[in-house]
């Protein structure tokens, strides 16, 4: 009866070491204690803080292009030309009566 116990536990511990995830020796954690990863963490917030400053403090202001310029002068000009054919289409003519004509 020992025997059988014994050979049931062995079993039982083959099996759920068998389904148990193995560890891997060659891929290391993500998570570290070390103070230098934290460093390079507020490095970089700090980085991305001066880049955007930078980009504030460099940004051209109040330059536009003569290109930006030429499209908008012919872009008012067609709107102005299609206003007038709208108004031209749209306008009423005063009907003349039919008794007036005999």
């Amino acid at each position: 009866m020992k025997g059988l116990f014994v050979i049931a536990l062995l079993a039982v511990i083959a099996l759920t070491s068998a389904f148990a995830p193995a560890p891997v020796f060659g891929v290391r954690t993500a998570t570290t204690t070390s103070s230098l990863f934290a460093c390079r963490t507020n490095a970089k917030k700090e980085k991305r803080l001066r880049n955007r400053d930078n980009m504030r403090k460099f940004q051209k202001r109040g330059k536009t292009s003569r290109k930006k310029l030429m499209r908008k002068v012919a872009s008012s000009e067609q709107r102005q030309l299609e206003n007038e054919f709208v108004a031209k289409c749209f306008t009423t003519v005063p009907v003349e009566e039919a008794g007036a004509k005999n």
